[in-house]
C-alpha cells in the first residue's frame, strides 16, 4: 500500500498515515528497535496493511519521497465544510479527520430518511 504521513512523532517513533486506497488511516509504531525508518510529515511512503483489533496497521514502511506531500494535513483541515468543528492544536489528543465525501454521502443519508419520514 502506498500513503502519505499525516502526523509523526519521532521521539516515540509513531506516525498516522492517509491510505491510497481512501480507507481508513493506517497506524505505525516501531516495534524494535532494530528497525530504523524515520517517517515525517509529509513523506510519501509504502508499506505493507494489516488489520489488528479493527485497526489498520503499517509495516515494513519504506519512504519513497521525503517531504513529497508536505502541508497536507493542514489542507485536510483547511477543507473540511463549516459544519465540522476544526481540530483545537492547544489539546494534545489525537483526533480523526473525517474526509468530506463521508460527510456528504450522511448528509444524503439524512436528507433521504427527512424524506422517508415527512
Amino acid at each position: 500500500m502506498n500513503g502519505v504521513v499525516l502526523w509523526s512523532d519521532a521521539g516515540q517513533k509513531r506516525a498516522v498515515i492517509w491510505c491510497e486506497d481512501q480507507g481508513d488511516l493506517a497506524f505505525y509504531a516501531q516495534k524494535t528497535a532494530l528497525e530504523v525508518v524515520d517517517l515525517h510529515e509529509g513523506d510519501l511512503v509504502c508499506f505493507d496493511l494489516t488489520l489488528q483489533q479493527n485497526k489498520r496497521k503499517a509495516e515494513n514502511p519504506q519512504v519513497l519521497a521525503e517531504m513529497a506531500c508536505l502541508g497536507l494535513a493542514q489542507s485536510l483541515i483547511a477543507a473540511l465544510p463549516d459544519a465540522v468543528p476544526k481540530p483545537d492544536r492547544t489539546q494534545k489528543t489525537a483526533r480523526i479527520i473525517p474526509f468530506a465525501g463521508h460527510l456528504k454521502q450522511k448528509q444524503r443519508e439524512n436528507a433521504s430518511r427527512r424524506k422517508c419520514v415527512g
